[in-house]
């Protein structure tokens, strides 16, 4: 933590017109002790902060020029510049640095919220014996902040998503139990607040902002509604005809949107799941030309990934920007694509797909795209 106790000193004391001595005849110090303070060589002792700041007439964080509060852009670049950090330092270092930072923000919800999100992103890239232990150990210290955030936070929607990162948490944690216990066993009914906005606006007469927020929302269901559909995929592996439907409407919605490039990392995601199933189910055929399209889409995303508009999103860019993260990605983007080629090259399922003649260029092209040698 930056102490910028010795800073303040000086300015005060220059302020109120007093010298060194002066101040230290007060305090019950040598001039030394003062000099050494204010040029940063040592700090004043604990039991001495209270009689400065009484002195001063400021509290011991305004004397410490401490707050522990950030704002919303203060977060965004510590999460971006931690982000990065995993591309150029050992994931020891990283860790050694968020852990540091959230000592020093511990009662800074929404900064909490956000480390959280960051460890849960990258646990696989922090220190460990295995990936069991790493989501042992790692997805548990993130729980922990979100249970932190949900217990201490007043903010309702800051609460709420604490409630839904805790329970992706306990999940992947293999914990069913305490995800129906703390999230219910029904999907609870929402009011669309994107609609109520909307309307808002356009009874003030702002058509503008009207729309902007209608597109916004547009934007975010369409996420969710392909991200919903990716998991629905996942179960109907012993369901040929619903997986088959599913994957048909899916690839009409995104057909519909251009999700291929408004939003490649959901498209891409969606690919794989369908793949995935399309292979277990031994739809050879499908399962190639899907991955064929996916290869040659992954090829063409260009890195980093971020989220952004398009002809026919295109008022959305005020509402990106005030996303707790902006447009960027959470997950780092030298990973991005590593990741998604992984799935097919490590996948157990997709093995026998590997083997296939007309797959080797396709799995050639992946390595390349990917980064692997």
């Amino acid at each position: 933590m930056e102490i910028n106790v010795g800073a303040v000193i000086s300015a005060h004391r220059k302020q109120k017109g007093i010298t060194q001595q002066a101040l230290a005849d007060f305090v019950g110090v040598s001039k030394a002790s003062v000099s050494k303070w204010e040029t940063g060589q040592s700090y004043p002792d604990i039991t001495l902060l209270p009689i400065l700041a009484a002195y001063f007439d400021v509290s011991i964080d305004k004397l410490m020029a401490y707050d522990a509060q950030l704002s919303s852009t203060e977060i965004r670049r510590i999460y971006t510049s931690m982000k990065q950090a995993f591309e150029t330092q050992p994931g020891e270092a990283v860790l050694k640095s968020i852990r540091n930072l959230i000592r020093r923000y511990y009662a800074c919800y929404p900064f909490l919220l956000q480390m959280g999100l960051l460890i849960l992103n990258h646990y696989d890239l922090l220190p460990g014996t295995s990936q069991t232990a790493k989501v042992t150990e790692y997805v548990n210290e993130a729980r922990l902040l979100f249970v932190r955030v949900r217990q201490n936070s007043q903010e309702a929607q800051l609460t709420a998503k604490a409630v839904e990162l805790e329970g992706y948490s306990l999940l992947l944690l293999q914990r069913p139990g305490d995800v129906l216990a703390l999230l219910g066993e029904y999907v609870p009914e929402q009011l669309p607040a994107d609609s109520l906005i909307a309307g808002a606006f356009q009874q003030k007469g702002d058509l503008r902002r009207a729309i902007a927020t209608s597109q916004s929302g547009l934007m975010q269901d369409l996420s969710i509604i392909m991200s919903q559909l990716t998991n629905y995929m996942t179960l109907l592996k012993d369901d040929p005809n619903r997986l088959a439907a599913t994957y048909q409407r899916g690839q009409a919605i995104a057909k519909a949107f251009d999700l291929a490039t408004l939003n490649p990392a959901v498209w891409l995601n969606f690919q794989l799941a369908a793949l995935n199933g399309f292979a277990q189910q031994d739809k050879t055929d499908e399962a190639v030309a899907l991955l064929q399209e996916f290869t040659h889409v992954l090829a063409a995303t260009k890195m980093p990934l971020t989220l952004h508009g398009d002809a026919y999103f295109d008022a959305i860019e005020p509402w990106l920007e005030q996303l707790d993260l902006g447009s960027q990605s959470p997950r780092v983007s030298g990973q991005a694509k590593q990741d998604l080629a992984d799935f097919v090259l490590q996948n157990p399922a997709l093995a026998k797909i590997r083997t296939l003649s007309e797959v080797q260029p396709l799995l050639a092209e992946l390595k390349q795209v990917s980064g692997h040698r």
